[in-house]
């Protein structure tokens, strides 16, 4: 999407891995995380490059508790670092929002249960046509590239988004930490790609895995 410019690094991270059973279609439900955030937050730091003058991340918990806890752990590492120096006020905060339109997909009537416990007539018609087939009272998947575009685009260049935390920041964006989910980190990648939508499931993206794109 080149109208959009390559003047800044958008830095993608996928949440950690919850406790659902293999096999569980979740997208609004949430589960507990498997394991405490801190060891996916200490692999994942390893493969950022802070500081970050915004984070946004979706507000679902699971996602949310990465988002927060790597702040923190930044700011934990700033203090120590700084822990001989009198003067403190140099350590650099992030801005932390949250934005619905980077929430999981919808998966309405079947969020939370197990595929095969699922009407296999119902799935097997969704599969046909994920890409533009509604779950039951739930999306399809060109509803949460919708919902990504709109946020691709109030952070491109010229967006509100990017231009108010510019603003805020008191100079020009060079990179963005955002904090989702395997779906709506797809329908951004399949934008900025330019991936078929209806290949967008054919890579793997582990948990706690990060993806850089110009924006």
């Amino acid at each position: 999407m080149g109208g959009w410019g390559v003047f800044m690094d958008l830095v993608l991270v996928r949440h950690p891995e919850t406790n659902a059973q293999k096999g569980t279609c979740y997208g609004r439900v949430d589960f507990p995380l498997k394991e405490p955030v801190r060891k996916t937050t200490i692999e994942t730091f390893a493969s950022l490059r802070f500081p970050y003058s915004h984070c946004v991340a979706s507000p679902l918990p699971r996602a949310k508790a990465l988002a927060e806890d790597l702040l923190l752990y930044h700011s934990e590492s700033q203090t120590k670092a700084m822990s001989n120096i009198s003067e403190s006020n140099s350590i650099q905060a992030t801005n932390l929002l949250f934005d619905s339109r980077l929430q999981e997909m919808d998966f309405g009537d079947w969020d939370g249960k197990l595929w095969d416990e699922l009407p296999k007539r119902e799935t097997m018609l969704w599969m046909a046509d994920f890409v533009n087939r509604k779950t039951p009272n739930g999306e399809a998947f060109t509803d949460v590239i919708a919902r990504t575009k709109s946020f691709l685009e109030d952070w491109s260049p010229k967006g509100n988004k990017r231009q108010e935390a510019e603003s805020l920041a008191g100079k020009k964006l060079d990179k963005l930490l955002v904090v989702a989910h395997s779906g709506s980190i797809r329908a951004i990648l399949c934008q900025l790609d330019e991936i078929p939508f209806d290949k967008a499931f054919e890579e793997k993206i582990e948990f706690g895995s990060v993806r850089v794109r110009k924006l």
